[in-house]
Parts: structure tokens; C-alpha cells; sequence
């Protein structure tokens, strides 16, 4: 047996042998032969570097391999290359050779390039056979018989400019088996393949999809229609199968149907472009999803095949795997058309019997959309929520996180642009029913916690019959109407109107002021991060009524808040907000220009009846100096204050701005242990200007270049000794002080018809600052004559009897301030001793 196989073995070396000896002495005339058979069967030049003969390239095929292939298209102007390969294998049948018939059986494609395209007004540049060697003669010693294409590492293009379309993929061994009868060309494509792109239009189908081909086609060249057999692409476990004809003899015409199998959610958005599906391409089904449909009619510019497609899905579930939620036991049927006119505008899209559920909670609906071009929607949803479980699955970017129920009934009837500006209440309805909802807004510190209302849509105005619920510490009730609701959320830029009466048991301002603090990219023109502020949206208006029973802002502890508050173009203003603190009654009203979030303005014109004094020191912690404090006063303030006031971002007041003007009347006031009265012990002993009662005292103060005026006030006191004591002066906020007292002598020792202002008077200068200031004598500083009873120069002087029939001259004080003008306070000038 052995000896046989040896036997055999050495006879087929021989005869490989004698082949090979044969091809190698002949091999020039087969390539000639070769080369005059290829130029009678293409109507195109073939270049290539060179050509060899060879029975191991493709064996057990005779081959002719050609190297560095360039071929020309057909169309005369084109300077794109059809084809461009590394090799170019054409192999026959030995007993073809034994016959002397070389038949070119099989062509086997390189690495190379293949580009197809038709140009602009529709000629393709691969019509490379000449027409009248389609069918081989028998008789012919060489001829082109395919039987076989083959494609390695070979990437295929197509592009249609009159269509706008481009096809390219790349095959890293594609067969096809080609039959030729007549005119007809049977093509039979199976094998991997890895598809760039399908583009039609400004759209990018199929993008980056390794796909397995099982493609039958029957190619009529005489009649040009192409007949696609029952052919079926598979894209992972998905399959898609495609039947039908093309005919391209003029425009062409369609006659397609497709139809998918075993398919889910993400193998249909992958064939889909981008911009119809980044909204959902995180998302993932289980269970059957299905679509079939037709295109027939004519496909050119003028005209649009009509499109039929039906699709849905039984018991599906759909899951986004990083948020671990999923809609269970979904159920709907769809269906698409292009409509009687094939175009975008006479295209309906409808949804019907959609049902599921998420996280267990049921919800239904329907949907039919019309006219893409200017979309008409009908829309019905009812649905039980859990919003945790909601915002996970579809997240929405201005709500960070979420917890609670919610119930929703929702109805649209009209033109998407409709709806988006102002739906009529015809054409937007609906509930939301809210039960214990927490949400952690993108641009707000504090969550809104506790919410549980109704809310109601009516047209573009969502009404608020009653919702109650907590943002942060601070508690709120009410109703009212949101106005524009649907186009401030459909369109950027819209104004949102909010019409409420709001109670509440506490509001702490603490928090609410700093409640709104939107993303980086909100903040400012520029879009730079701005830190802190009171930041309020351009669009948003209000109207609210306020009623609290608490008021919590630092120091301030306030009861029974009532007034209302508006809010226009990034400008709250108030016609009067009333409080109850500091043991007594405030009011204010004006406007607070919030457009600058690092510099706000309030204008306001504020009251007080009956406020103690060391409460309002306390609650606005002493006005920023510790000259005067808290402890120091007692009594009770009746003021009014007309303001221009500054805030920086973070609401820190800006003094250099500062502008008032305060009328004040104090009753029953009380000065204790105040420090400089202690050092005016020459007119009364320590222990009563430890404790200075004084009566009503009225005077208008003004607050400019970070400076308090104090024009000239008398203060009648509890001291004998000083009854009257007048003061005037300046104080300012780095607390520099320049006071001017004025004491009349002994006015408790003279009747009071005698106490004249003109008297002998002492008179002192405190100036410094709170922690080091010195009180000194003042002289000096009289405008009028010297008083009989005194010179300036000598000291005392002797009485000299007024002339009776001389007018006595018409006394000023010797300290004068008039409202100032917008200039740093100067020294006054005057002498000063120690004291």
C-alpha cells in the first residue's frame, strides 16, 4: 500500500511538475492571449505593473495575477480611478487549459479600492463590459465566464449626487457568485461585511454596523430592473430580510419590502440616524420588537416613493443600564406613512394601545403626529408615578434627584407651534396630582420637600387650586396661577408669570435669599461663574400676597408678615410690607433692583411706630459701630426713613453708596452707661449719668459719603444741672466722631421763662474715635457779639446793662449743620482743651 502512495505521489509532482514546466515556457503567449481577450471585453484601459502566471495563487486554479491594478471608469470626464487594487487574480480551469478554451472562471479582488458613482445628471462610471461580449461564444479560444467574485480586505463606495446618496463599506472576504446569461447577470453576495454608512440626504443610516450578507440579486442589463430575491441582512441577532425590484430604465422605481425578526430596541436605533435617537440611545428591550413595511412608487427628485411602515412590541421591557430602571410589560402598535402627497407634510406617525408599567405603577396612552414639516400632534397619557423611579429612567436635567407619588392625566390637540407659543385650553389639558414629592432642583440650594397639591392645565396657564410643601426651613401654602406655563418650559427665553396667595408659618430668609443659585454657564453675559448673589430669572414676574406668621433674617425675629410683593425684569417692588418686631410695628415699601447680582439697589421708604430702641440696635446689630450699642439705649422710636441702599453679592451693604435721610421721634428714652457722660461729671455726679432719662427728642438725621449728620437737637434730661443739653455733630462709619455738645448753665437753678438759649453756655467737643476719643472745651466759635455776661478773650466779664432801646441781636447756635451735599465730612474750626 505504501509502495502505491509513493507510487501516486511521485507521478501527481511529475505532472505538477510538467505543468508547471509548460506555464513557465508558454506563459508569455497566455499572457498575451490574456491581455488581447481582456481589451475585447472592457470598454475601459486596465493598468498594472505586471502580470504573472500561476497554479499555487489560486489553486487548484490556473491564474493570472495582476499587480498594482488601476483601472479608469467609464464616464470620459471623470478622473476618479474605479478601481485600484494591490492584486488581481483571474483564474480558470485546467481542463479549460487541457481544451485550449480559456474561460476566466473566478475574479478574486486584493486589497484595494473600489469607488462606484453616477454622476449629476444620473451616468454611472461602471459600465466597463462592451455590450456586445456579454454572452461568451463557445467557440472562442478565450472568453469571460464568471462564476465567482471575491473580495478581500477591499472597501466599496458608492455616491449618487443627483440623489444625494453615498454607500461605503469594507469587506474583509466577501463572495459573490456571478452567473452570466444574456444580458443578465445573477449575483449571489454572501460573507461578512462592516457597513460605514447609508447615507440619504443629510442622514447617516446603518452607521458602523458589522453585518452578515445573504443577498440575492438578478441584474436585467437590457432592461435595467433589478429583481432582489428573498435576501436577508443580520446585524448581531437581529435580522432584517428585503425583497423586491428596481427599476432604474428612467427614474427609478420601487417595489421594496422589509421586514424584521428577532429585533430589539437598540438593534432599530442603530440602523436609525444620530439626531432622531440620541435621546434614547442609552436605552436597552427585552422581548419582541417588530416592523415591517413597503416602498413603492418612483424615487427622483421630483418625486417620492410612498412609504408604509408597521411596527410595535408585546410584553417588552425597556431599561437604561446605568440608571437600573426599566419599563415593564409594554405593549403598543405603530404605524408610519408618507401619506397620499409622499412627502414630509402629508406624513401621520400614530401610536396606539400603548400600555406598561414603571417601577409597578400603570400608564396608557396614545399619540398620532402629522405633517413633520409642521407637526400637529394629538396626545393622550394617563399615568400613576413614582418619581424617583421617573426621573431615573428619563432624566430631566433641571431636577437633580426626586422622591414621592404622583398621578398624571395629559391631553394636546394642536400645531407643535402652537403649543410651544400658547395652546388654547381646547388644545392643552390635563392633571398632576402631587402626594408627598421631593425635589432637588439643578439651580437651587434648599429641596422643596412635602409638596402635595393639584395642579391643572389649562391651555398655556397651569392653575394652582392648592399646594403646600417646604423649601428649606420655610414652610408654604397657597394658590394662584402660573401664566405662559407651557411656553416658558417648551422655549428659551419665554417670561413665566406666577399669580399666588402664599401663608406661611415660617420664612427664613436666611435661605430663601440665597435659594436661587444657577449653573456657571446661566451666570452672567459672559457665562462666567459668578459666586453668591441674589441671582432672579430674567423672565420670571410675580404677583404674590404674602401672609407669615414668622420671620427669621439673622438677628431679626419678626411675627405677622402681610403685604405683597411684584417682581418685573429682575425688580422686586412692594406698594407695603407691614411686620411685627423689635416690639413694635414696620413697614416698608419701594424697589430692590436685583439685575446685577453683585450690586443690588433698594430704593425704599420705611416706618416704625413704636419700636424699642434696644431691640432695633440689637436686631440690626448696632448699625455697624460700638460707639452707641444696644446696651446703651432704652426707650421707645417712631421714625420714618427714605433710602438709596447697595448690597454686594453677598448682600453685605455697600456704605460708600449709602444715601437717607431719617426723621425720628424717641419718647421715654433712656441712655445707659454711655461712656463720654461719664467724663461731664463737673455739672452732675456719676451715678445720674450712669442713667440719663431724657423726653421726647425728634430730629432728621442724613446718611451720605459713609457719614451720619446730625443737625442741632435739644435733649431735655432728668440731670438739674443739664436739663438742656443741645448736641450736634458728625459721625462717621470708619468711627470718626466730631460731636458739639452745648450746656446751658445751671438752667435747673432759673425759672423757666429765665433758661434763655442765649445764656451762658458750656460748651464741649467730643471727637476721636470710638475707642480713643478726648472731650475738650470748645471757644471760639461764636457768630455773634459776645454776651455781656462773658468775653471770649478775658474770661467773665462784668455785666454791662443793655441799652433798652437797642434791639438785641437775633442769636444763632454756635454749631450749625445743614443737609449735606455729597462731600467727605472737614473738622470744624475751633480751639479744643483737655477737660
Amino acid at each position: 500500500m505504501g509502495r502505491i502512495l509513493k507510487i501516486v505521489g511521485l507521478t501527481l509532482l511529475s505532472l505538477l511538475l510538467a505543468a508547471g514546466l509548460g506555464l513557465w515556457l508558454g506563459q508569455d503567449w497566455l499572457i498575451g492571449r490574456f491581455v488581447v481577450a481582456l481589451n475585447q471585453h472592457l470598454a475601459v484601459p486596465v493598468r498594472a505593473s505586471r502580470l504573472d502566471v500561476s497554479v499555487l495563487d489560486q489553486f487548484p486554479r490556473l491564474s493570472i495575477t495582476l499587480h498594482d491594478v488601476v483601472m479608469q471608469g467609464s464616464l470620459p470626464a471623470d478622473t476618479t480611478r474605479l478601481l485600484r487594487a494591490r492584486r488581481l487574480y483571474c483564474a480558470f480551469d485546467a481542463l479549460d487549459l487541457l481544451r485550449g478554451h480559456y474561460r476566466i472562471r473566478r475574479l478574486t479582488l486584493a486589497d484595494g479600492q473600489l469607488h462606484l458613482h453616477r454622476d449629476a445628471t444620473g451616468q454611472p462610471n461602471y459600465l466597463i463590459l462592451r455590450p456586445d461580449t456579454a454572452a461568451s461564444d463557445d467557440e472562442q479560444p478565450f472568453a469571460l465566464e464568471l462564476r465567482g467574485i471575491r473580495l478581500e480586505r477591499v472597501r466599496a463606495t458608492y455616491t449618487d449626487a443627483a440623489r444625494r446618496q453615498f454607500f461605503a463599506l469594507q469587506t474583509p472576504d466577501l463572495r459573490a457568485a456571478v452567473r452570466l446569461v444574456g444580458p443578465r447577470v445573477e449575483v449571489a453576495v454572501t460573507g461578512p461585511a462592516r457597513i460605514e454608512t447609508v447615507r440619504l440626504g443629510s442622514d447617516d443610516y446603518f452607521r458602523a454596523k458589522d453585518v452578515r450578507l445573504n443577498v440575492l440579486l438578478d441584474v436585467d442589463r437590457a432592461a435595467q430592473l433589478v429583481n432582489i430575491s428573498p435576501s436577508t441582512i443580520a446585524v448581531g441577532p437581529a435580522s432584517y430580510s428585503v425583497s423586491g425590484t428596481i427599476d432604474y430604465a428612467k427614474a427609478s422605481q420601487l417595489d421594496l419590502r422589509a421586514a424584521a425578526r428577532q429585533a430589539d430596541l437598540q438593534a432599530v436605533l442603530a440602523l436609525l440616524p444620530t439626531r432622531l435617537t440620541q435621546r434614547l440611545a442609552g436605552y436597552r428591550s427585552r422581548g419582541q420588537v417588530y416592523f415591517e413595511g413597503t416602498v413603492r412608487g418612483e424615487w427622483s427628485e421630483q418625486r417620492n416613493p410612498a412609504v408604509e411602515v408597521r411596527f410595535g412590541c408585546r410584553q417588552a421591557s425597556f431599561f437604561h443600564p446605568e440608571y437600573r430602571q426599566q419599563v415593564e410589560a409594554v405593549s403598543l402598535t405603530g404605524q408610519f406613512s408618507n401619506g397620499a402627497g409622499r412627502t414630509a407634510r402629508t406624513a401621520v406617525l400614530t401610536l396606539k394601545q400603548v400600555r406598561g408599567q414603571l417601577a409597578g405603577r400603570p400608564f396608557s396612552g396614545s399619540m398620532r403626529l402629522e405633517n413633520l414639516a409642521q407637526p400637529t400632534l394629538q396626545l393622550a397619557l394617563q399615568a400613576e408615578l413614582d418619581v424617583a423611579r421617573a426621573l431615573k429612567f428619563f432624566p430631566v436635567a433641571a431636577v437633580r434627584s426626586g422622591a414621592g407619588e404622583a398621578s398624571l392625566h395629559l391631553v394636546l390637540n394642536g400645531s407643535l407651534a402652537t403649543l410651544r407659543r400658547r395652546p388654547s385650553a381646547q388644545q392643552a389639558s390635563g392633571k398632576l396630582a402631587l402626594r408627598g414629592v421631593t425635589l432637588q432642583l439643578r439651580d437651587f440650594r434648599q429641596p422643596l420637600t412635602g409638596l402635595t397639591g393639584q395642579l391643572e392645565l389649562r391651555g398655556a396657564d397651569v392653575a394652582v387650586s392648592s399646594m403646600q410643601g417646604r423649601l428649606g426651613n420655610s414652610d408654604f401654602r397657597g394658590r394662584g396661577t402660573v401664566r405662559n406655563a407651557t411656553g416658558w418650559a417648551l422655549r428659551p427665553g419665554q417670561p413665566l408669570r406666577i399669580e399666588a396667595t402664599v401663608t406661611s408659618q415660617l420664612l427664613d430668609f436666611n435661605q430663601l435669599l440665597y435659594a436661587y443659585q444657577p449653573a456657571s454657564g446661566q451666570r452672567g453675559s459672559g457665562g462666567a461663574a459668578q459666586a453668591g448673589g441674589l441671582h432672579v430669572p430674567a423672565r420670571l414676574v410675580l404677583d404674590v400676597g404674602l401672609q407669615a406668621q414668622q420671620v427669621r433674617y439673622r438677628r431679626l425675629r419678626g411675627r405677622q408678615l402681610r403685604g405683597t410683593l411684584r417682581l418685573q425684569n429682575q425688580v422686586f417692588n412692594s406698594p407695603g410690607l407691614r411686620l411685627t418686631a423689635a416690639g413694635g410695628q414696620l413697614s416698608v415699601r419701594g424697589t430692590v433692583d436685583a439685575r446685577r447680582p453683585q450690586l443690588l439697589k433698594a430704593s425704599t421708604v420705611a416706618s416704625c411706630q413704636q419700636v424699642q430702641l434696644d431691640s432695633l440696635f440689637y436686631v440690626f446689630e448696632d448699625f455697624g459701630q460700638r460707639f452707641l450699642t444696644s446696651r446703651h439705649l432704652r426707650g421707645m422710636l417712631t421714625a420714618s426713613a427714605e433710602s438709596d441702599t447697595y448690597f454686594d453679592g453677598q448682600l453685605r451693604p455697600l456704605t460708600d453708596r449709602l444715601e437717607a435721610q431719617v426723621k425720628a421721634t424717641v419718647r421715654q428714652g433712656e441712655l445707659l452707661n454711655f461712656e463720654p457722660l461719664q467724663k461731664l461729671s463737673l455739672v452732675a455726679n456719676r451715678a445720674t449719668l450712669r442713667h440719663l432719662r431724657f423726653a421726647e427728642l425728634q430730629n432728621d438725621f442724613y446718611i451720605q459719603s459713609r457719614t451720619v449728620y446730625i443737625p442741632e437737637m435739644e435733649i431735655r434730661s432728668n440731670v438739674r444741672a443739664a436739663a438742656l443739653i443741645r448736641v450736634t455733630g458728625t459721625h462717621t462709619f470708619d468711627q470718626q466722631l466730631d460731636y458739639h455738645v452745648r450746656i446751658p448753665l445751671l438752667p435747673g437753678l432759673l425759672p423757666r421763662t429765665a433758661a434763655r438759649a442765649d445764656g451762658p453756655t458750656l460748651r464741649l467737643g467730643i471727637k476721636g474715635t470710638e475707642s480713643n476719643f478726648v472731650v475738650r472745651y470748645e471757644t471760639g466759635l461764636l457768630s455773634r457779639p459776645a454776651s455781656p455776661g462773658r468775653n471770649p478773650a478775658t474770661g467773665p466779664a462784668t455785666a454791662v446793662p443793655a441799652d433798652p432801646g437797642t434791639a438785641a441781636p437775633k442769636t444763632r447756635p454756635s454749631w450749625e449743620l445743614k443737609k449735606p451735599t455729597k462731600k467727605p465730612a472737614e473738622p470744624q474750626p475751633g480751639d479744643y482743651f483737655e477737660f
